[in-house]
């Protein structure tokens, strides 16, 4: 297979770096793609080029930048199998749910092109006679993008469209093992007319090519998504120096059933959020709490509905969950399924890799339920993502909200209840960023602002939504005599 290049300014096909290859991970004898390992002297060449790319950018109508907005999405959409078929064959999640991801990457295109035609500044009245005060959005610069491979495309687009979309130009890190959809992404923005250097990539570890975005002292602003621990140590690296930063690090998502709720739907809901997507994103349920006096009844519905699904790769028809994103992660999740037994929840379903037939070369991983979990535990207080589900008694309201608020993430939070009052008082208590109310905790809408608290992110700015342009811009107030 042909190698694939980098965006430094242009497309290029460097000659003198290593490459590494991607694998698919449902069947890694399939070869994807080939890519340069960047170095970190790459970062600083691409900042360079964001910088003469951001002169020209900048200084475009809003109009004009909306119009490349525009044709890239329809460019991403007639694309769309093909796409939709890279990111199954590159991350291993169903076809279905990489669709999903690229209709959502067309529509933030779209709403961004949109928006920005719309959302300048304001007028304010003045305390004197004869003036006018006027105020601007300005874009700030030089934005670093870092994002992870499990939405490695539709995750990346809503920082990237409304940080382009605003007149900034970007330097984007995209996953290591992810970079091959993130490429095609970039292609799109190029051919729909974006100027040469506002977006550009640099493919690498982030102990080289991350730990020089972050160290760097040549961006305007940084935003990030990954782990809490990392978002800790970019924190570190970036908050001294006064740069902007967004971070957004992962959650510990439960989904409450209510006594007033509707047992079907809830069970419908969780083995959906908890294994769809194979577990792999910041919003999928990772404990259920349920009734004490209707644990036994949903447990059983829990378990048969989840024994219905088909794991298997991701491209072939009926597939529910597909395989863990990498060695890695297949290895992280296994050794906890084995923190779990060891602290004593009691494992009700799957808990083992699958092998054999179709399971024989990819990262595959049976659903997995805990019972009689903890707020103790580990697997009831670390992001395990991966597809492994912790089932909680509680006694009542006040006890199930103790437990939802008790770890140190607060990304979102689900009840399913027929009680309005209950779905009021749960949504202002809940300690997370998003509440859904008889709605899965996965599936986020565009034009929805989102972000977490506590440990989820340093809840500053949110993404998505008409409040994504803050992070991206900055106020200035022109007084006008006359």
């Amino acid at each position: 297979m042909t190698k694939t290049g980098v965006f430094i300014g242009k497309y290029i096909v460097p000659e003198d770096r290593e490459y590494y290859q991607i694998r698919n991970p449902a069947d890694t004898s399939e070869l994807v793609a080939e890519f340069p390992l960047m170095k970190r002297e790459d970062v600083g060449a691409a900042v360079e080029a964001a910088r003469k790319g951001f002169e020209t950018w900048s200084n475009m109508l809003p109009v004009q930048r909306a119009n490349v907005l525009y044709r890239a999405a329809e460019i991403v959409q007639s694309r769309f199998d093909k796409m939709a078929e890279l990111l199954t064959r590159e991350e291993g999640k169903t076809v279905q749910d990489s669709a999903f991801e690229v209709t959502r990457t067309v529509n933030l295109l779209r709403f961004y092109a949109g928006l920005i035609t719309t959302k300048e500044g304001k007028v304010i009245p003045s305390q004197d006679q004869r003036t006018t005060i006027l105020t601007y959005r300005e874009p700030l610069g030089v934005i670093g993008v870092i994002t992870p491979w499990n939405f490695p495309l539709s995750l990346p687009a809503w920082k990237i469209v409304p940080a382009i979309a605003t007149g900034n130009a970007v330097v984007w890190k995209p996953a290591s093992i992810t970079p091959v959809v993130a490429t095609e992404l970039v292609r799109a923005l190029y051919e729909a007319g974006l100027p040469e250097g506002v977006v550009n990539t640099v493919v690498g570890p982030g102990s080289t090519v991350g730990d020089e975005m972050t160290s760097l002292n040549q961006f305007d602003a940084i935003t990030f998504t990954g782990s809490l621990q990392v978002g800790r140590e970019v924190a570190k690296k970036v908050g001294g120096r006064f740069t902007r930063l967004q971070l957004e690090l992962g959650g510990k998502n439960a989904t409450v059933l209510s006594k007033k709720g509707k047992q079907d739907l809830a069970v419908e809901q969780v083995v959906r959020a908890a294994f769809g997507l194979t577990g792999q994103a910041c919003t999928a349920t990772s404990r259920f709490l349920v009734p004490e006096d209707l644990h036994d009844s949903v447990l059983s519905k829990l378990v048969e509905r989840t024994r219905r699904l088909v794991v298997g790769n991701g491209l072939k028809k009926g597939v529910d969950v597909g395989p863990l994103a990498s060695r890695e992660q297949y290895e992280k999740v296994l050794s906890y399924i084995d923190v779990g037994k060891s602290e004593g929840a009691k494992l009700v379903l799957g808990g083992e890799p699958l092998k054999g037939a179709e399971h024989e070369r990819g990262y595959f991983v049976q659903p997995t339920i805990f019972d009689g979990v903890t707020s103790d535990m580990r697997i009831a207080r670390e992001e395990i993502f991966g597809p492994v589900l912790s089932v909680m008694s509680y006694r009542n309201m006040d006890e199930a909200l103790d437990i939802v608020n008790g770890t140190e993430y607060g990304l979102v939070a689900e009840i399913v209840t027929d009680d309005l009052s209950e779905a009021a008082d749960f949504s202002r208590a809940a300690k997370v960023g998003v509440v859904k109310i008889n709605k899965p905790t996965t599936g986020l809408e565009p034009w929805v602002p989102y972000g977490g608290v506590k440990g989820s992110g340093n809840d500053v700015y949110k993404e998505m939504g008409e409040e994504a342009l803050d992070f991206f811009t900055r106020y200035k107030a022109v007084y006008l005599g006359y």
